[in-house]
């Protein structure tokens, strides 16, 4: 199993030295980054160094998670083309680390408009975000999103927008603390999504909110969603999203799943 975790901009130079210590132990293998464009110049430099020194010293993957949040929405027919600025920003930024899945949220929905308009709307997007990508060899990952506010809610949703793009680079990637929260199982996403299937989030949570817990401080069974990616054969990367202050959680995290994973195959944890 290939674990991977999230880096936010706002860690510091010390945190990302403490990083080191989990992948110079190979309890991790990829990270995933954000694109710090709301951060100053210098502290955009900062986080860009910090990135790239752990990428040279450990060759591990590097994944982008581009920008989100109501101020991203790719759904705002009036501003969508600044907000597409910025997720090619984001490309470029990551480009210098090899980077070949970025993370992405479609944005919300105006129920006022049909949503039939929205995702005609956001095909055309998707084509112009993921013909960027293809100059650096990337793939656009679809995440499913906790609220039926928002696009990319379903399972089925997902897989009509990309059959309607119809490009090779674009995949999905699953969360499962969203899924959880929406009214489809993290089953029926990987059902319908398996042949696209690309990246994964775990956290955890009660059902309720999308709270980024720890494994076990929820009640999401991970035992019967990695029967299911063994049954696809998944083999990509596996990314804690869980809220953490410290790198000596990371080492418990993984511990966490790697459990999940043992009692999945009915093998005995001691």
């Amino acid at each position: 199993m290939k674990k991977c975790f999230t880096i936010n901009p706002f860690r510091t130079t010390e945190d990302f030295r403490d990083y080191e210590k989990l992948l110079d132990d190979n309890i991790y293998q990829a990270i995933e980054i954000f694109f710090p464009y709301n951060l100053s110049e210098e502290n955009q430099k900062i986080y860009f160094e910090n990135v790239k020194r752990i990428k040279e010293k450990f060759d591990i993957e590097v994944v982008m998670h581009l920008p989100h949040g109501p101020e991203n929405n790719l759904c705002d027919f009036l501003d969508y083309n600044k907000i597409i600025d910025r997720m090619e920003k984001g490309m470029d930024f990551t480009s210098n680390f090899n980077t070949r899945k970025l993370t992405l949220h479609l944005g919300q929905v105006d129920k006022t408009i049909a949503r039939e308009k929205h995702i005609e709307h956001i095909v055309k997007v998707l084509k112009e975000l993921c013909l960027y990508a293809k100059k650096y060899e990337m793939n656009v990952m679809i995440e499913n999103m906790p609220q039926d506010n928002e696009l990319g809610y379903s399972p089925y949703e997902i897989k009509e927008i990309i059959d309607k793009v119809n490009l090779d680079n674009l995949k999905f990637i699953l969360d499962t603390g969203h899924a959880h929260v929406s009214s489809y199982s993290n089953i029926e996403y990987i059902e319908v999504l398996k042949d696209k299937l690309y990246h994964m989030h775990f956290s955890d949570n009660n059902g309720s909110t999308d709270q980024h817990k720890r494994i076990g401080l929820g009640n999401i069974d991970f035992v019967e969603i990695f029967k299911k990616l063994h049954e696809i054969n998944y083999d990509e990367l596996h990314c804690m999203e869980v809220i953490f202050k410290k790198a000596d959680e990371l080492r418990e995290f993984a511990t966490d799943i790697e459990k999940c994973d043992i009692l999945s195959r009915n093998i005995q944890f001691k």
